[in-house]
Parts: structure tokens; C-alpha cells; sequence
């Protein structure tokens, strides 16, 4: 059996706190309904951090784009729930990626691997992913709360502090 490798202590920022944007990309939902951003919102200041931006916007690519670079002037890392399906409303990629220096690739392919564990092969249909975008990590989530807590929970949250500390290098 293969031993798990330690990360050094060098790559790790002790008593992190990171400041996060939480932007949720939907024309249905509205901050008081919205229960993928709130629930969002609520595990990242759970862990310690916290959320100076919150916004609902709609499902076009100009509105996030535009969040997206507001926010990331007064936050450390962004969150966006919603707009990573197949449906034609889901825009949220095409909106990050231009704008993107490049994708984490390997955190698409995680929250695949843990989110067929979870829901089967309804996992396919997700293309959720990572970008970074001004030297700053910019994870794009599905909408619906079991799958943006998974990842928040599973892969942001246990990782962020190694990120942003790679990321300022």
C-alpha cells in the first residue's frame, strides 16, 4: 500500500484566514432562496474565513465575468455555485475562462472522482472545475447544495491555505 505524503509545513500558512467571494450564478435564485451561496457562506465562515463579497447574478456571461473581477479586488479566492451543467443556461465556464491565466485541471477531476462516489453516474453531467484568474483561485461549482458543499467541504476548505501560498510564490 502506498504511504500518503505529508505536506510540509512550508507549504502550509499557519492560522489562515482566507477572504472569500461567494457568487451564485442563476436567473431563478435570490439571496433570501438561494440556498447553495447562503449554505456556502455559512461552511466557509464555519471554518474560519470569511466572505466580504455574496451575489446572486444571472446566468450571462457579461454579469459574471464582471463579479468575478469586482470581487476578486477585495477577496483572496472566489466561489461560484451554479452554471457548470449541460444545460444551454449554463454559461458559467464559458464566462471564467477566458478571463482565466489557466486551469487547475486536477480539481475538476477530484470533485469527479467524489462526486461519482456520492451520486453514481449523474457525475458525468458536471463540469465543474477550476481556473485562475489574477493570480487567485476561482472554483466553479455546480448549484445544487449537496454538490457545492462537497466541494467546499472536500477539496476548497482542506486546501485553500496550499493554493494561496503556491499561488504568492
Amino acid at each position: 500500500m502506498r504511504r500518503r505524503r505529508k505536506v510540509d509545513g512550508d507549504h502550509r500558512i499557519a492560522n489562515f484566514s482566507a477572504k472569500f467571494a461567494v457568487i451564485t450564478c442563476s436567473s431563478t435564485r435570490k439571496p433570501e432562496n438561494d440556498v447553495s451561496g447562503n449554505g456556502i457562506v455559512a461552511e466557509v465562515t464555519k471554518a474560519g474565513h470569511s466572505v466580504p463579497v455574496y451575489a446572486v447574478v444571472n446566468d450571462d456571461v457579461a454579469e459574471i465575468r464582471h463579479a468575478i473581477k469586482e470581487a476578486l479586488k477585495k477577496c483572496d479566492a472566489a466561489i461560484i455555485t451554479g452554471g457548470t451543467g449541460i444545460t444551454s443556461r449554463d454559461v458559467t465556464l464559458e464566462a471564467v475562462s477566458p478571463i482565466a491565466e489557466y486551469e487547475m485541471s486536477g480539481f475538476g477531476h477530484l470533485f469527479s472522482q467524489i462526486s461519482f462516489r456520492e451520486i453514481g453516474t449523474s457525475a458525468v453531467m458536471s463540469r465543474s472545475t477550476a481556473y485562475i484568474v489574477d493570480r487567485k483561485p476561482v472554483f466553479c461549482l455546480p448549484g445544487s447544495p449537496a454538490g457545492s458543499l462537497l466541494g467546499v467541504r472536500e477539496i476548497i476548505l482542506k486546501q485553500i491555505d496550499h493554493i494561496i501560498h503556491e499561488l504568492r510564490r
